[in-house]
């Protein structure tokens, strides 16, 4: 419950990066960011990931001590590499990423959708790549209504149309399963299995 609720924080401080930075308030969310990942360090009960967490918060700190609120509008852009390299991982460590969320909910995976998964987590590992490019170049490059007119609405937009879109995809292509889950139910299973899930 508790790492649920630390997820679940920190996930609202990310959403808010584009509306806090665009009113001129990004400054408080370094800070917010650093002590969220201090309390995360303090939770590790292993040591690596931990004193991996304290770097985190102290190079974020740091950054907000020299930089100031400009360090925040880098989050977007770890984030997605960071989410980009979660997925890639598991193409070189398998199970894919996208069988493991299938398997929270079909412990037997028909064997010709295990290639169609592996493919998919191939998409959303060079969707989250794309993603940090273009965050990462914004942040160096672009306006501040750029930068957050991405982050705030383009993103999320872009997210949801590869979501529906592979959703009515694998209908039309696999028409003989059963029972393929909505969207909401296999993000509820990933967030009810949290860690366990994502660094197995």
């Amino acid at each position: 419950m508790r790492s649920g609720l630390l997820i679940a924080v920190a996930a609202g401080l990310f959403l808010l990066v584009p509306w806090l930075q665009a009113r001129g308030w990004g400054g408080l969310l370094p800070w917010l960011l650093a002590a969220w990942l201090g309390i995360r360090a303090l939770r590790e009960p292993r040591r690596g990931l931990r004193l991996l967490w304290l770097a985190l918060a102290a190079a974020l700190a740091s950054g907000a001590w020299w930089l100031g609120a400009g360090v925040v509008r880098w989050v977007p852009a770890v984030t997605f590499a960071l989410l980009a390299w979660l997925f890639g991982r598991t193409l070189w460590h398998p199970p894919p990423l996208i069988e493991r969320m299938v398997r929270l909910q079909f412990a037997d995976i028909p064997p010709y959708l295990l290639a169609y998964l592996r493919r998919l987590t191939a998409l959303w590992c060079a969707f989250f790549v794309a993603a940090a490019l273009i965050s990462a170049a914004l942040t160096l490059l672009g306006s501040e209504r750029a930068w957050a007119g991405f982050h705030g609405l383009g993103i999320w937009l872009a997210l949801g149309l590869l979501i529906g879109a592979e959703y009515l995809y694998r209908r039309r292509r696999f028409p003989q399963l059963d029972r393929m889950p909505p969207p909401h139910e296999t993000f509820r299973e990933i967030a009810r299995h949290g860690k366990a899930f994502w660094l197995d």
